[in-house]
């Protein structure tokens, strides 16, 4: 239930294109930048500590011994398809051929250095240095050159290109479009840059300076400052709470040149790198062009060292902690083990030593689970696990989410949870529903082993390699755990959570919005006396049998509608229910499967809003009328099957995935859903716990004010609307019962099948539980509470919106109404392109010359739901007093392409990029599914998505976007958008 909060937040605030991600780790990354003119000044070969030339004439680098490879020492075996490397100057390399998707090649250029690898003058220069390798290099002096040498190739920052600086390690990553001999050229001479290549001119760096600033405050968060306290006090005399990544403002001002080189010339060399390429080539090629490309590249005589990390200490008995800071929008409670992490090589031996403890975790956070949904619970949620950092020390935590900020009720409760496992152990039951859980996610592992993707496998590989792991073939980690498992019993589970939790003392950290001063003392005291409270062991469970397997008589096909070109079938059931199927071999043994049914937020009742998320909620947490959420997760323990309902605009979507193996269990649990939902009070109990949450994170975060930008845009309309706190806690189950009922009864229901499965055997299925169901409605009805268009605010104006925080982050974002989505499909594509360009040039400007905001955006919105509902809109993260700036940069900008029009070549970078990433949805199951299938029948012209759209792009011409500038860029079309922290 941790992620619970989450959802309920994204369900209400309705994350929308234009809106920026903020991810914490890994850094996103130095690739989506781009810079501004670099200066012609190289790099000298001189003795000021500055990079010197790789030679050119073909010399032999000084030989190096590698670090040798985990496999060399273990009794694992590595994927024998894996070719392992490393030239006579230490850089290793590994060359993994795949099929998946066709044509393609992902790199990971991975350097064992972070911000642990810094000295005190030189904190945040291992992520600025991420930065600046994009700002100029020896082959590409104008960094200008180099982004549009990489989109006329289709290469796109942030789909193709990506980065991130962690404590321990910098990660370069290229996902190439195609394998072409003139692309991998490129790539690879991109990557040889970023070692040793870099200018790192002092005009860049000082250019640069107010990006990094700009991102470090886009970062800043009260989670994040709450974490820097924590690792303050938990590790006092470590050097990890001292080297966080985004650095230290006054060395990011004026840290000179030469820290920079120091550095990047120690740390940026061949024996700290690691070459990770996979896709659809030839080892053989790949390992002769890495040996062109990398060998000549020399390690200078003082190489960067590993860093001394410090004393971990561990406290005597329990040792309290209070962090308190008004803006956290919930408390929590911990027990924490913090103690010096005794390394172990990657072997058999090691991986089955963990498992009995994972098992143990498991097993604690579900009787948290189940403790959460009990009347008037003090916590909303709780979990156990452990944490290797850097194979420097280790962390144990219990922990438990407290509702509303009852923490001196929760305490107790976490404690004699934590007893109970420790004198009690655990249930046969619980270790029967965590070993099948275990036990399936390796078996799904080999199942689809050939249809792993390049990019997931290249970056699972890269972060595999700090950790010293060996890259085992699925099948060989199938064996392992097999085998760990087998000798697994209750006795062993105990015996390991008790060993882990073994230590002369923990810390006991309370986090919460205010606290006394006596509150370390009383947290203390609480737990204290929680010790003498005699505790039960847990009480034994029934695993009962699922309840849903017979829905009556089965239905019948009333038509069948093949559409060849596409390899779709339409069904219509004699129920008509609305069935679209397509078999495909992207990702083996998944099937996907969505339901929409009825109208979604059409039929929302009036004046009600939020009651979307509510109902979602309930329905999802309610289990079924047989099962309560927990008996269901252990009755389907191991097997592949889901039912999640979410509300859209315009229908009521359930979906779920499996595997043909569980196909007929998938659809059995989807129709119990629909005919049986549960709507238990443990449900409307939990959304409840999240509602202070919720209302603590609009108070204190941009999402209130984007949530209201978000209203204004809507007119207004109550669908897009936050209520009072106090009356979104009184929404009943009746309430939602009473909407969700005839939708889930009568609503026209239209069901998408897409993935590996046998056709008879789901057509067979599908008419033994869906087309069992009564008979529905024909159409979406038209008999709805609402109608499909808001009111757009009136042109041109201003709008400020604020928020309560001492956090100086605040957000520009100009907006342009446009026609919308809805049946404007072929325009709304061209202002996608449009969007890339106006985005390309908020970048130049905003970013690289101003340097006001380390990542200014732009994009196309639209609703496909509503009447002429969509515009374009550009958004800009930076400081309060520089929004003005922003807005007007934003406006400057739009008005010149209103007035002047793109390029050519401006269009030529926009499109390449967007047609290489729409070659790949082709291969995508999750593309066929929800936007081309799921409506298909209802629409039509759906099926036209995936017949026409890739040539309509590649049709897009100049004059059409300069019409469209000029049509909706204009000045008095304009919205401007402040948000503010209040003063």
């Amino acid at each position: 239930m941790r992620n619970a909060t989450p959802l309920v937040l994204a369900l209400i605030l309705g994350v929308t294109a234009f809106l920026l991600a903020i991810k914490e780790t890994p850094q996103p990354t130095a690739a989506e930048q781009t810079a501004v003119e670099t200066s012609e000044k190289t790099a000298s070969a001189d003795s000021s500590g500055n990079r010197p030339s790789s030679p050119e004439d073909g010399s032999e680098a000084a030989a190096v011994e590698p670090t040798p490879w985990p496999s060399e020492t273990s009794d694992i075996p590595p994927d024998p398809q894996a070719v392992f490397g490393a030239l006579p100057n230490g850089l290793r390399y590994m060359i993994l051929p795949n099929d998946e998707p066709p044509n393609r090649l992902s790199m990971r250029l991975h350097i064992a250095a972070g911000s642990l690898m810094e000295a005190e003058d030189q904190r945040g220069l291992a992520h600025f240095l991420e930065h600046m390798v994009f700002n100029g290099t020896k082959s590409y002096k104008d960094a200008n050159q180099l982004i549009r040498e990489m989109q006329n190739r289709g290469i796109a920052f942030g789909a193709h290109v990506n980065a991130y600086t962690s404590f321990d390690e910098t990660v370069y990553m290229l996902d190439l479009p195609d394998i072409e001999p003139d692309t991998l050229d490129l790539t690879f001479g991109i990557m040889r840059d970023f070692g040793d290549g870099a200018l790192l001119s002092e005009e860049e760096i000082d250019a640069e300076r107010g990006v990094i600033l700009s991102e470090k405050r886009s970062r800043d968060s009260v989670g994040y400052r709450m974490q820097q306290k924590q690792f303050d006090a938990l590790l006092p005399n470590s050097l990890i709470a001292k080297r966080f990544p985004i650095g230290e403002e006054k060395v990011i001002e004026s840290a000179p040149r030469e820290r920079f080189l120091d550095f990047y010339n120690r740390y940026y060399v061949p024996s700290k790198i690691t070459f990770v390429v996979v896709g659809n080539i030839d080892p053989a090629d790949i390992e002769i062009k890495i040996k062109e490309t990398f060998s000549s590249m020399k390690n200078p005589e003082n190489p960067g060292q590993e860093p001394d990390l410090g004393v971990v200490t561990t406290p005597e008995g329990i040792e309290p902690h209070i962090f308190s800071d008004a803006e956290l929008d919930s408390t929590d409670v911990s027990l924490l083990l913090v103690r010096p992490y005794d390394f172990k090589p990657d072997t058999r031996e090691a991986r089955a030593a963990k498992i009995p403890l994972e098992i143990a975790n498991f097993v604690i956070g579900r009787r948290f689970d189940r403790l959460a949904k009990k009347e008037n619970s003090p916590i909303s949620d709780g979990e156990a696990s452990k944490f290797v950092l850097f194979n420097d020390l280790e962390l144990g935590s219990i922990s438990v989410t407290v509702a509303d900020d009852r923490w001196q009720e929760a305490t107790p409760l976490l404690e004699q949870e934590f007893r109970r496992a420790l004198e009690y152990g655990f249930t046969e039951a619980e270790l029967a529903e965590a070993k099948a859980n275990l036990l399936n996610i390796y078996e799904e592992s080999v199942k689809r082993k050939d249809t792993r993707k390049s990019d997931s496998l290249a970056t699972a590989i890269a972060r595999s390699i700090n950790d010293e792991t060996v890259f085992s073939t699925p099948e060989e980690n199938l064996e392992i755990v097999k085998s760990a498992l087998e000798s697994t019993d209750i006795a062993k589970v105990h015996q390991e959570f008790v060993k882990f939790w073994e230590a002369p003392g923990h810390h006991l950290v309370l986090a919460t919005k205010t606290a006394s001063d006596e509150a370390s003392n009383e947290l203390a005291a609480i737990y204290q006396e929680s010790v003498s409270v005699q505790v039960d062991p847990p009480a034994a469970r029934e695993i009962i049998p699922f309840g849903y397997t017979d829905f009556g008589k089965a239905g019948r096909i009333e038509k069948t509608t093949e559409i060849e070109d596409l390899e779709v079938t339409q069904l219509t059931l004699t129920n008509q229910i609305r069935v679209n199927l397509k078999k495909t071999d992207f990702e083996k043994n998944r099937i996907h499967v969505l339901a929409r049914i009825g109208t979604g937020q059409l039929s929302q009742p009036k004046d009600k809003p939020l009651l979307n998320a509510v109902a979602s909620t309930v329905f999802n947490a309610g289990g079924l009328g047989k099962h309560s959420a927990d008996e269901l997760s252990e009755i389907l323990a191991g097997r592949n099957v889901s039912a999640t309902l979410s509300i859209s605009e315009d229908a009521f979507i359930l979906s779920g995935s499996t595997t043909p193996a569980d196909l007929l269990l998938q659809l059995q649990l989807m129709v119990a859903s629909i005919t049986d939902p549960g709507y238990r009070p443990e449900a409307i109990w939990q959304f409840q716990k999240s509602i202070p949450v919720l209302y603590q994170n609009l108070k204190h975060t941009t999402a209130g004010p984007s949530q209201e930008m978000k209203t204004w845009l809507h007119g207004g309309d109550f669908r897009y609307s936050i209520p009072s706190q106090t009356e979104l806690s009184n929404y009943t189950i009746e309430e939602v019962k009473s909407w969700l009922t005839p939708e889930l009864e009568k609503g026209y229901l239209e069901l998408s099948v897409v993935g590996d499965f046998d056709e008879e055997t789901l057509v067979n299925n599908l008419l033994a539980t869906f087309g069992s169901l009564p008979e529905r409605n024909k159409t979406q009805s038209d008999n709805t509470l609402n109608t499909r268009s808001v009111e757009f605010p009136n042109p041109p104006a201003e709008k400020t919106f604020t928020y309560e925080s001492k956090i100086p982050q605040a957000m520009a974002t100009a907006i342009w109404k446009t026609d919308g989505l809805r049946g404007n499909l072929e325009e709304f594509r061209r202002l996608n392109v449009l969007s890339d360009i106006y985005g390309d040039r908020l970048r130049e400007e905003i970013r690289e010359k101003l340097g006001a905001s380390y990542s200014p955006n732009a994009g196309a919105s639209g609703s496909d739901s509503l009447e002429n509902m969509g515009y374009l809109v550009g958004q800009a993260i930076g400081k309060p007093e520089d929004i003005a700036l922003l807005l007007s940069t934003m406006e400057k900008i739009a008005t010149e392409l209103s007035e002047k029009g793109a390029s050519q070549d401006e269009l030529d970078r926009a499109l390449k990029p967007t047609l290489a990433q729409l070659e790949k949805t082709l291969r995508d199951n999750s593309y066929w599914l929800s936007t081309v299938l799921a409506q298909s029948q209802s629409d039509p012209n759906r099926l036209d998505l995936a017949r026409n759209r890739d040539e309509d792009y590649r049709s897009i011409n100049i004059e059409e976007i300069n019409k469209l500038a000029e049509k909706y860029f204009a000045p008095s079309q304009l919205l401007k958008v402040s948000i503010l922290p209040a003063e």
